[in-house]
């Protein structure tokens, strides 16, 4: 299709995004793993468009994590082959659909954390006659997945057993505390979950198995695990568009998305109404950000429709104006969109398919 010049001449609402700042992210995360043992791998379930995705793999990363199959199936389409999915992966339909992607040549590897996935990943897998790579997922503070570190021998010597399995090591993420405002504490906590998937490690290690893969980490903490001795990857994502929430942090990052919406009414002052509402942007971290609109914020948020609240004197928005907004919570909004529009400042110069929007299988 024949992209649109400029940005007023996009329909709304639109997500845009600025392509210097994402580059500069991207190459301000490569900067600092490039000379460290430990390397970036990541996290697709940010971004979900695979040109975002090459991007990082040409600045350096070693790979890509993702979150689902379905995501991975979108990698691997794409020709991106070694992949992490950072999540348990049970049931007989998705296990199937992950072993195809090994039979595409793809370097595919999961996380588990219970005997029953063990045994049935094993079996699938030596029906289709293939080898899964396997991490044991530590439990290193977030109440989700993972076992204790000492649990971690028992599935790790499972997985040895296994003619239809290889471990490759093991992951941990500290996402209960990756987003605490208080530095210090989030450093020190992310310390201490960093001790516990080291140790897993170890004992795993000393019960006679190798284990050559130790992934963890996120934005908010990735100078910490990134640094941490013997943590061989770093699982970030949100850097590379960044939000409102993470950028409360000051880690240097740049807001590189907007939502741009079309006010479409003004028939209840002091209320500013326009047509970007739930469906394009989420609000489980808080309202998003209205960019440059003095004594005004967005007040709430329906459907279809942005309630811009102001004070005193009306803002000088008349119908038809374009407004733009930070998102607050990045992954989510860009789970709602189709479309990035790449913008060079006010000129158009690209769309990049949001692929792996809505699949969370």
């Amino acid at each position: 299709m024949k992209l649109p010049a400029k940005k007023n001449d996009l329909d709304t609402p639109a997500l845009l995004l600025d392509l210097a700042k994402l580059k500069r992210n991207i190459q301000k995360m490569a900067d600092f793993f490039r000379d460290k043992p430990c390397k970036l791998r990541p996290h697709f379930k940010t971004p979900k468009t695979v040109e975002i995705a090459k991007l990082q793999l040409d600045a350096g990363a070693i790979g890509i994590t993702c979150a689902q199959v379905s995501e991975a199936e979108v990698l691997v389409q794409a020709g991106i082959h070694d992949i992490l999915i950072a999540n348990e992966i049970v049931g007989r339909i998705k296990i199937k659909r992950l072993l195809k992607l090994l039979k595409k040549g793809a370097d595919v590897k999961v996380a588990v954390d219970s005997a029953e996935n063990i045994q049935d990943l094993a079996r699938l897998a030596a029906k289709a006659g293939g080898t899964l790579g396997v991490l044991v997922d530590i439990n290193v503070g977030l109440p989700r997945c993972g076992v204790a570190p000492e649990r971690g021998v028992e599935l790790a010597r499972m997985i040895a057993k296994s003619a239809s399995l290889r471990l490759r090591g093991i992951m941990g993420y500290e996402g209960h505390i990756v987003l605490s405002a208080d530095r210090k504490l989030r450093e020190e906590e992310c310390r201490k979950s960093m001790a516990k998937l080291v140790s897993a490690k170890g004992l795993i290690e000393k019960d006679g198995h190798k284990v050559k893969i130790v992934s963890g980490g996120g934005t908010g903490t990735y100078y910490v695990t990134g640094t941490f001795p013997g943590v061989t990857e770093v699982q970030a994502g949100s850097y590379a568009l960044m939000d409102t929430r993470y950028d409360q942090l000051g880690l240097g990052f740049e807001k590189a998305v907007t939502v741009m919406a079309t006010v479409i009414s003004k028939a209840f002052p002091p209320f500013i109404i326009t047509d970007a509402g739930e469906k394009t942007m989420s609000i489980e971290f808080g309202l998003p950000q209205l960019i440059g609109v003095e004594r005004a914020k967005l007040a709430m948020l329906s459907e279809e429709h942005g309630h811009i609240l102001y004070e005193g004197t009306p803002p000088a928005l008349q119908i038809g104006d374009r407004v733009e907004f930070y998102p607050s919570h990045i992954c989510t909004t860009i789970n709602l969109n189709d479309w990035l529009w790449v913008m060079d400042g006010e000129q158009v110069v690209d769309r990049w398919k949001i692929a792996a929007r809505g699949l969370a299988q």
